[in-house]
């Protein structure tokens, strides 16, 4: 798909005022989702970045301690604090695993390794994903769901740790896993292009679950429904500057974590979709600042 300019006849919804979220990417989708990595970010100028806990066909595995030894020195050298911790493996896992499984125990597994290393590293927060093996699609998959974010909540807050559900569904649903756990502790983990690729608006959807989402969003575009695919922001269908104009209300986003497809041009591709960043914040959320 060709590139598109970025343009918005949108006016602006908040007062002048001076708007410098914090600006990250998620590690994961940097080159080989190692240690070179926090190189290109910090060549990039970026403040933070989110990283996974890795593992079988997922990257450097931090549950190994001289893995994550050589993460926590090298997110010091570049002065990149890991602000987010990713359990992508529960994706090819499946929180709604049957119960008793030996996927079921692994995931549960995998979420206490999880914890003991955000634990180590210093890290905010652990994102679980609801994507792949872990969609929901019944009540009995919501009540599954519910089950192991519960489960996380009090070895989390034990150790001031946030918890932050990411997926891929509708406000409604998304809000009835939330309310199954009957517990407080767990945020929504918001992405801009997650909506399209499922069908969804994300505008409406931020405006249903801003005050329960992280306040550090995943930033990305998407080619369409169930379309994988390098797109940059802005060159795809996830309509990201009515996104922007309901950012513009409060609460806004007070970081934003760059989630496209870097794996090859990495510098190139994060300083391009930086770029358009600023653009967007620039038309949709001030009217004055730094951008």
């Amino acid at each position: 798909m060709k590139d598109r300019p970025l343009t918005s006849s949108a006016h602006l919804t908040v007062a002048q005022s001076i708007y410098r979220p914090q600006i990250g990417v998620a590690l994961w989708k940097v080159g080989d989702r190692g240690l070179t990595g926090f190189e290109t970010v910090a060549a990039a100028g970026l403040d933070h970045v989110h990283v996974d806990l890795g593992g079988p066909t997922r990257g450097p595995d931090l549950t190994d301690a001289g893995v994550m030894a050589a993460f926590d020195t090298t997110s010091r050298r570049f002065a990149l604090p890991i602000t987010a911790l990713a359990v992508n493996r529960l994706n090819d896992l499946g929180l709604i695993a049957p119960k008793g499984s030996e996927e079921a125990l692994e995931v549960r597994r995998s979420i206490l390794h999880a914890i003991r290393v955000a634990d180590c590293l210093r890290v905010p927060r652990i994102i679980i994903p609801g994507f792949r093996q872990s969609v929901v699609r019944t009540p009995e998959d919501v009540a599954k769901t519910a089950e192991v974010l519960r489960f996380a909540l009090g070895p989390a807050q034990a150790v001031g740790i946030t918890l932050a559900y990411e997926s891929g569904l509708d406000s409604e649903r998304t809000l009835q896993i939330l309310q199954a756990v009957g517990q407080p502790g767990i945020c929504v983990q918001f992405d801009t292009g997650n909506p399209a690729i499922y069908g969804h608006a994300a505008a409406s959807i931020w405006a249903r679950l801003a005050d329960v989402a992280s306040l550090d969003v995943h930033l990305k575009d998407a080619l369409g429904a169930s379309v994988e695919g390098n797109v940059p922001l802005g060159g795809g269908v996830a309509e990201l500057e009515l996104t922007f104009v309901a950012f513009a209300r409060q609460p806004r986003p007070t970081s934003f974590t760059l989630e496209g497809d870097y794996s090859v041009d990495s510098g190139p591709r994060i300083r391009r979709d930086l770029a358009r960043l600023k653009i967007l914040i620039r038309r949709t959320m001030l009217s004055g600042g730094p951008y």
